[in-house]
């Protein structure tokens, strides 16, 4: 037959949940044919697909004939779980049987109903179950570990201990009962049945494993989900003639169309629908649950395609473990809705999966079939795993997003709720995991471990960090993602470097690509500084073909993020200025092996070069300009470790001195950057121009440029050097934040006098420079800038074309002057 137009299934949406399952309840209903009581599936060609927050159908069944189907025609499948206490089977005594629900609703479908063909696969079920004698067991053990429970409440003394010792006998039997009771029902049970029992368990050689989505086995507490699916099929039909009952073509309605109606029924779904009124959700401070059975049973019919199965490790003989469509170990990343402090822990993770191409059912449980999502040749266990997954791939398979939920308990006297946790939306296209960098000798996992018991602050960082990396899945949010991911790695390292005993187990952190710091890159001067001073110490991380040592005029050409002004190729660092990171000053770290990534702590519990600490970015700034300087002494070094495989820009610097700057983001990107490899960043302007730096900068820098960089600019001849005069930094530091100039005067005079010593030509005196005077401030060249301020700045490595036009400024006018 020829389908009709789509059907658009309004009553069912993404979320909640219950709506979700829903749809898949929906679809596998009409393609099934056990579910007719004729046999006969009544579109097994039927497709779905979501569109607008909404289920759409194109099937051969018109909107009367899918109501006509659910009413007349459809056979409930056997959602029955027997091992529970609640579900009718572990009774006890037959008196004791006729007083639960549970009970009741399996004799009724038993024994009232023997004729009726929408009940047939529910019954036979039921037959089945009565004839295992591995059920009858676990239900006598259950009877008599009850009657000692009573028996023991009046007792005192030796008698009381025999009852308890007896107790845990039984107890112990009951256990292993259990469990040999589910592969029984596996093998005795019938194909309708086994699919709910596969949905609630999956089962090892010598345990099992409860599906999340299905609480603890087919119950949420005292809650039998069974119990509760039968409960509303006798609310919508007559168990004694077999027929629906009036009110069930409304309810059918809404719960298909989302035809508005009053519904008189009340009750709850548990998990699978929170929020249903109660509490405070309307006028008063109660609310009665109204409650739609149809939604319930369509819910429950949907649930039993997440059935779950044994996965094991490439390469392996044994060590598997349970698996269920989608469903992962909880982990709480991206969603700032769950604490990791909160003490009720969830059950896992669901991941429902969207499509927006119409498939049969048959393609949707493949999809949920292959439902294990890997990272390389593992099994993604977290939502994290699983949002690097589908990141991964893309497109593939036709999944366009996923509903993200957590099964968790918001309190400890509640149920168990399937929270949202929000969309995650598949890219167009694989892109590349990042993350892989942390995975590095597993010591993203092994910093999970460390911080499970660590600190406050550390577990407030690792939540940071896992939440940042969750959003580096997201194309949307992966630059945002990377630089929070950034500044996390930052804080634990900051936690690492006073924690010797766990450096001892947790390696640091390792090498982490360009691309980290190209997709973090937010074009702000706070970034590229960061990023230059991250790059002290640091040999190149790609031959450049050009560098901008002297471009005609202020201009620099940019094409595609690299200058391609003309000047002499690029030579890298010497060894003796590349052994000295800047990341030595963060944390106690082994220097040889840095730039390798091969990394490792140093010995010993400290490090002198461990000089930054909490203060604020200036004085840290100073600080680690000052211990570099000091290790050239100390270390004999030929030249001066403070150059940089990357530079800022005038203009980058012109804001750090000016205050124009954020120095406590800069600090926190500066923290994580350091692990990065250096990547040379540009900013968007095409131009470039050193005259908004004060003249007091334009004379000071060269100094703190290193030896190399000189001589390869034409600077310097030789093998000549430019030392920094002694005491110079302490003189800028000792001038604080005043502007009035004295201090940084004073240090100008001496830099030109030992930049002359030199061979580099200047003026001597400061007052013969015309044009830089602040006539306001009696003519002192420092006038208005903070020296220490101006002190920090003399380490942050510049662009070659910006120092040239410093040079160019306070040096090489002096030949006219």
């Amino acid at each position: 037959m020829t389908p009709h137009d789509p059907l658009t299934l309004n009553g069912c949406a993404p979320t909640p949940l219950a709506s979700y399952l829903k749809a898949l309840g929906v679809l596998r209903l009409i393609s099934s044919p056990a579910n007719h009581v004729d046999g006969k599936a009544p579109d097994p060609r039927a497709r779905g697909w979501w569109e607008g927050e909404r289920f759409h159908l194109t099937t051969t069944l018109r909107r009367d004939d899918l109501i006509r189907f659910f009413l007349e025609d459809y056979a409930p499948s056997p959602i029955i779980a027997p091992w529970n206490g609640r579900a009718g089977f572990l009774e006890g005594d037959a008196d004791e049987a006729s007083n639960r629900t549970g009970a009741k609703l399996i004799h009724a479908i038993e024994v009232i109903l023997p004729a009726s063909r929408r009940f047939q696969n529910m019954r036979r079920t039921i037959q089945s179950l009565r004839q295992n004698d591995g059920l009858d067991r676990y239900n006598l053990l259950r009877a008599r570990r009850k009657k000692l429970d009573r028996e023991i409440k009046g007792l005192s003394g030796n008698e009381k201990r025999t009852r308890q010792e007896k107790k845990k006998r039984i107890e112990k039997l009951e256990k292993t009962t259990k469990i040999a009771l589910l592969p029984t029902l596996r093998s005795n049970t019938n194909a309708d049945h086994l699919v709910y029992v596969d949905a609630c368990y999956v089962l090892s050689a010598d345990d099992e494993a409860a599906a999340p989505l299905l609480g603890s086995g087919g119950n949420d507490g005292s809650r039998d989900f069974g119990v509760n699916f039968a409960e509303h099929l006798q609310a919508l039909f007559d168990f004694d003639n077999d027929t629906p009952r009036d009110h069930g073509g409304a309810e059918l309605s809404a719960a298909l169309f989302g035809v508005s109606r009053l519904i008189g029924e009340r009750g709850s779904m548990g998990q699978f629908s929170p929020g249903q009124s109660g509490p405070n959700a309307t006028t008063g401070y109660e609310g009665d649950n109204p409650l739609n059975s149809w939604d319930v049973v369509l819910a429950m019919e949907g649930v039993v395609t997440f059935t779950g199965s044994m996965t094991r490790r490439l390469g392996t003989v044994s060590g598997g473990r349970a698996a269920f469509p989608f469903t992962f170990e909880p982990s709480g990343a991206g969603a700032g809705n769950l604490s990791p402090e909160d003490s009720n822990r969830p059950r896992g993770e669901v991941w429902t999966p969207l499509w927006a191409k119409s498939a049969t059912f048959g393609e949707v449980s493949a999809i949920l079939a292959e439902g294990r999502l890997t990272i390389g040749r593992r099994t993604a266990r977290t939502g994290l795993d699983a949002a690097r997954s589908v990141a991964r791939m893309g497109l593939a398979r036709g999944i366009s997003s996923f509903e993200r939920y957590s099964i968790i308990q918001p309190d400890g006297k509640m149920p168990y709720q399937a929270t949202p946790l929000g969309r995650f939306h598949a890219p167009d296209k694989p892109r590349r995991d990042l993350i892989d960098d942390l995975d590095v000798g597993g010591w993203l996992k092994n910093l999970q471990r460390a911080t499970k018991t660590a600190s406050a602050r550390a577990r407030m960082w690792m939540r940071r960090l896992q939440d940042a990396l969750f959003q580096m899945t997201d194309v949307n949010q992966a630059a945002d993602g990377a630089r929070h991911a950034l500044i996390a790695i930052g804080g634990l390292v900051g936690w690492l470097a006073t924690n010797q005993k766990i450096r001892e187990s947790l390696k640091p952190p390792p090498l982490l690509s360009q691309a980290w710091v190209r997709q973090a890159y937010d074009e702000s001067s706070e970034f590229r500084v960061a990023a230059a001073l991250a790059s002290l110490g640091l040999l190149p991380p790609e031959p450049r073909g050009h560098t901008a040592a002297k471009p005609a005029g202020d201009e620099v050409s940019i094409a595609n993020g690299v200058e391609t002004s003309e000047a002499a190729p690029y030579k890298p660092l010497t060894r003796s200025v590349a052994e000295l990171p800047m990341a030595v000053h963060f944390a106690p770290v082994a220097e040889k092996l840095f730039s390798g990534g091969r990394r490792a702590w140093s010995d010993g519990a400290s490090s002198p070069t461990v000089v930054w600490r909490a203060g604020d970015l200036v004085s840290n700034l100073i600080a680690v300009l000052e211990r570099r300087l000091m290790e050239t002494a100390i270390r004999g070094l030929k030249g001066k470790p403070l150059a940089g495989a990357a530079g800022a820009g005038s203009a980058d610097v012109a804001a750090f001195l000016w205050g124009d700057f954020d120095d406590a983001r800069c600090a926190e990107l500066l923290a994580g950057l350091v692990w990065a490899q250096p990547a040379h960043l540009w900013p968007n302007a095409g131009m470039e121009s050193a005259a908004a730096l004060p003249f007091a900068y334009a004379a000071l820098k060269p100094i703190f440029a290193a030896d190399e960089t000189l001589q390869r600019l034409g600077v310097l001849n030789g093998g000549a050097r430019l030392p920094v005069p002694p005491g110079l930094v302490a003189r800028l530091r000792a001038g604080g934040g005043g502007r009035d100039g004295r201090a940084t005067d004073d240090a100008v005079r001496t830099a030109l006098a030992r930049a002359r010593a030199s061979g580099l030509p200047s003026p001597f005196d400061p007052a013969r420079v015309g044009g830089h005077r602040a006539d306001s401030d009696g003519g002192r060249i420092g006038a208005g800038v903070q020296a220490d301020r101006l002190a920090a700045a003399l380490l942050i490595p510049v662009h070659d074309w910006t120092l040239m036009k410093l040079l160019e400024r306070a040096y090489k006018e002096t030949q006219n002057a």
